[in-house]
C-alpha cells in the first residue's frame, strides 16, 4: 500500500510538472552572455546555479561567450552581434550579461529585435568605455574614455548588480598578517578590466598606504615563465602578492579562447602568501584570501533579481545594486606554509582548511565515548537501582522475619512465662494454705516453709528478669558506678550461695591474696555472678562449683566453673541468646545470660563460656580496669 502511495504522488508530480513545462514553448529560454568565457570558475558556478534554478521554472537557459579581450576590431563586434541575431531569432525572456563589457556590446539588440528584454549586468564595476571603439583599442583613461555603467542603462529595462573590489580591506589586512609589508606585487593581464582593477589598484595605494611600493607583473610585458621567476625572488616578510587574472590567448580549434594557467602555480613559486580581491577558489588553498563578496553569496542575489525580472516586477535602474555582504576569507594552511603564524589570524574571518580543533578532530570517539558513559552509567544506575530494591526488599523481608520471630518469641514467652509463673505460685499458695489450715504436720512444717521460701525467691527473681528485660528493650537499664572491693564481692556471693548447692556439691571460691578494688556496677557485677552461680547449682548434682576473679591484661576476669552436666556443643552458640533453655525439666525464664550479656556490653566488657557435655561448664566475663591492690587505688576506663 505504501508503494503504491508512492507511485501515486510521483506521477501526480510528473504530470503538474509536464503541466506547467506545456505554458512555456521551446523559445522560453534565458539567455547568459559571457564578456569572456565561462572556464573561469567564479563565472562557470553563476552559469550552473542560473541554469539549475531557471530549468524548474520550465525554462531553457542558453549561453554565449564573447571573447571580448581578444576582440581586435569593430568588425569582429558586428559579428559578434550578426551571430546573435542568427542564433537567437526570437527574443528571450531576460539576458544576464556576465561583465560590462557583455552588455556594451550586446545593446544595438536592445534596440531592436530585444527591445524591452530585461536585463541583468552581473560583476558590475561601475565604469565602462563610453563606446565600443575605446574598449577594443583599450582606451581606458578614466578622465576621458570611461563613463558609469548606470549610464548607458539608462532608458533600458536593465540593471546592474555590483562587485565592487575591496582593495583597502584586503591591504589593511595584509599588513596585520605581514607587519614588516613594504611592497604590494599586483599580478593581471591587459584586458580591459585588469587594466581597470591596475588603476584602481595604483589609485588606493597613493592615498592610503603610501608608504607601500607597488610592482605590477602584467601579461604580455612578461611572459608566464619570466612571471613564475620574479616570484620566487620576493620576500615573505615584506612582499604581499596580490593575484588579478593571467589571461592568455589559447587556440581551441578554430575558437580562440582566453585561459588563466597560472593561477594553480602562483603558490609553488610564490615565498609571500598570494592574496585575491575576488573568489578564486580558496577552498582548493592556491591562495590565501582576501576581502570580498563571495561567489555564493552573489549567486543568490542574482537569482533573487533574476526570478523577480520573469515575473515581469520592475525593478530601480538608477542605481547600482549590491550583490552580497563582503567578508575576509581565508585559506588557513595557505598561510600556513608560508610563514605566516596563526597567532596574526584575524577572529573574524572565515577559514577554509582550517586544522579541527580536539572537539572536532575526536567529535565522534567523543560523541561515542559519551553515548558509552551514559550508557554505562544507566546500566550502574539500574544496577544500583536494583540492588537498592534487593536490599530493601531483603530488609523488609528480614524486618518481617524479625517481627514474626518477636511475635513468636512472644508468645512463647507468654506460654513460657505464664508456665514459669504459675509453678511457683501454685506451689507458694499450696503449702501456704496448709500451714494456714493447720492440715501441716509439725515435723513437715519447716520443709514446707523453706520450699515456700524457694518458690518466693524463684518468683522473684523471674519479675526481676521481666523488669530487667523491659528496660533493656527501653533503653533505660539503670547503671551506678561506685568502688568495689571485689574480694568482698565475693565472700558476700559465698555466704549467699552455700546453702543453694545440691548435697555433695562443694562451693569453692578463689581469691587473689591481695584485694582488688575498682570503680564498676557493682550491683550489675553481682547479677550476673548471680546468674553464673544460681545456673551452676541448677545444673551441678556433684563435685563442685568454683568461683573467683583474676588479673588480665587490661582489667580483671571473672569466672564459674561448675562439674555440672554441661551444654551440648550445638547449642554453646545459643547460650546467650533470649529465651534460651536447653532443658525442659529446669525452671527458668531463658532470659538471664541475655540479660548478662547485655550488661556486659554495656560495661565494654566481653562474656562467653566454655562447656562440655557431661564434664561440667565455665562461664566467664571481663571487664576492662585498670586494678589496684588496695582500697586506695580506684581507677576505671569506664568510669562516667
Amino acid at each position: 500500500m505504501r508503494i503504491t502511495g508512492y507511485l501515486f504522488t510521483f506521477l501526480i508530480l510528473l504530470i503538474c510538472r509536464q503541466a506547467r513545462s506545456a505554458q512555456h514553448t521551446d523559445e522560453d529560454y534565458v539567455l547568459v552572455v559571457h564578456s569572456i568565457n565561462f572556464n573561469e570558475t567564479w563565472t562557470h558556478q553563476t552559469y550552473e546555479t542560473i541554469q539549475t534554478l531557471i530549468t524548474q521554472e520550465g525554462l531553457q537557459v542558453k549561453g554565449e561567450e564573447l571573447q571580448i579581450p581578444i576582440i581586435k576590431d569593430t568588425t569582429e563586434i558586428l559579428n559578434k552581434l550578426a551571430h546573435l541575431r542568427e542564433e537567437y531569432p526570437l527574443p528571450p525572456r531576460a539576458v544576464v550579461c556576465i561583465g560590462d563589457p557583455a552588455w556594451l556590446v550586446i545593446r544595438p539588440l536592445f534596440d531592436n529585435e530585444w527591445k524591452g528584454v530585461p536585463s541583468l549586468v552581473c560583476y558590475s564595476r561601475g565604469m565602462v568605455p563610453r563606446n565600443i571603439k575605446d574598449m577594443v583599442e583599450r582606451k581606458l583613461d578614466p578622465q576621458e574614455a570611461m563613463v558609469p555603467t548606470s549610464t548607458i542603462i539608462k532608458g533600458y529595462n536593465a540593471i546592474t548588480l555590483s562587485q565592487p573590489l575591496y582593495i583597502r580591506e584586503t591591504i589593511e589586512m595584509m599588513q596585520k598578517m605581514q607587519p614588516e609589508l613594504k611592497k604590494v606585487v599586483f599580478v593581471n593581464d591587459n584586458r580591459y578590466i585588469s587594466i581597470l582593477t591596475r588603476q584602481e589598484v595604483q589609485s588606493v595605494l597613493e592615498q592610503q598606504f603610501p608608504d607601500l611600493q607597488l610592482d605590477v607583473l602584467s601579461w604580455p610585458q612578461l611572459s608566464t615563465e619570466h612571471l613564475l621567476d620574479t616570484l620566487t625572488t620576493y620576500s615573505n616578510q615584506d612582499a604581499g602578492i596580490i593575484y588579478y587574472s593571467w589571461y592568455a590567448a589559447s587556440q581551441k580549434g578554430e575558437n580562440h579562447y582566453l585561459i588563466d594557467n597560472v593561477q594553480k602555480m602562483t603558490n609553488s613559486f610564490s615565498n609571500p602568501p598570494v592574496y585575491v580581491i575576488n573568489d578564486l577558489d580558496i577552498e582548493g588553498g592556491n591562495f590565501a584570501g582576501g576581502h570580498y563578496i563571495s561567489v555564493e553569496d552573489f549567486n543568490k542575489t542574482v537569482i533573487t533579481y533574476l526570478q523577480e525580472m520573469l515575473k515581469g516586477k520592475k525593478i530601480d535602474n538608477t542605481h547600482e545594486h549590491m550583490a552580497g555582504t563582503p567578508r575576509t576569507y581565508l585559506n588557513y594552511q595557505h598561510l600556513y606554509r608560508h610563514g605566516i603564524s596563526p597567532s596574526r589570524y584575524p577572529q573574524n574571518a572565515v577559514y577554509f582548511e582550517q586544522p579541527p580543533t580536539f572537539l572536532e578532530k575526536y567529535k565522534v570517539q567523543i560523541i561515542c565515548g559519551i553515548v558509552i558513559l551514559i550508557l554505562l552509567m544507566s546500566v550502574a544506575f539500574l544496577r544500583i537501582r536494583l540492588l537498592i530494591q534487593k536490599r530493601k526488599t531483603e530488609e523488609e523481608q528480614r524486618e518481617k522475619e524479625k517481627i514474626e520471630e518477636a511475635n513468636r518469641l512472644k508468645t512463647a514467652f507468654l506460654a513460657n512465662m505464664s508456665h514459669e509463673i504459675r509453678t511457683p505460685l501454685n506451689a507458694i499458695v499450696g503449702f501456704s494454705n496448709l500451714i494456714a489450715q493447720g492440715e501441716c504436720p509439725e515435723e513437715n512444717r519447716e520443709e514446707f516453709c523453706k520450699t515456700i521460701e524457694t518458690n518466693n525467691e524463684l518468683l522473684l527473681q523471674l519479675i526481676n528478669d521481666i523488669l530487667d528485660l523491659s528496660k533493656i528493650e527501653a533503653g533505660k537499664l539503670d547503671f551506678i558506678y561506685s568502688d568495689i572491693n571485689v574480694s568482698e564481692m565475693f565472700n558476700h556471693l559465698m555466704q549467699v550461695f552455700r546453702d543453694k548447692t545440691k548435697p555433695g556439691v562443694e562451693l569453692i571460691c578463689i581469691l587473689p591474696e591481695k584485694p582488688y578494688v575498682i570503680h564498676s556496677e557493682k550491683n550489675r557485677l553481682m547479677q550476673v555472678m548471680s546468674n553464673f552461680l544460681t545456673n551452676a547449682c541448677k545444673f551441678t548434682f556433684k563435685g563442685s562449683i568454683t568461683m573467683g576473679y583474676e588479673e588480665t591484661e587490661g582489667g580483671l576476669r571473672f569466672y564459674v566453673t561448675d562439674t555440672g552436666k554441661g551444654i551440648a556443643e550445638e547449642n554453646i552458640p545459643h547460650v546467650f541468646e533470649r529465651f534460651a533453655k536447653f532443658d525442659t525439666f529446669i525452671q527458668g525464664t531463658g532470659l538471664g545470660l541475655s540479660i548478662c550479656k547485655t550488661i556486659i556490653d554495656c560495661l565494654k566488657g566481653e562474656i562467653g563460656v566454655k562447656s562440655k557435655e557431661g564434664k561440667g561448664s565455665t562461664f566467664w566475663f571481663t571487664i576492662p580496669c585498670e586494678p589496684g591492690s588496695d582500697a586506695d587505688s580506684l581507677t576505671s576506663e569506664s568510669r562516667p
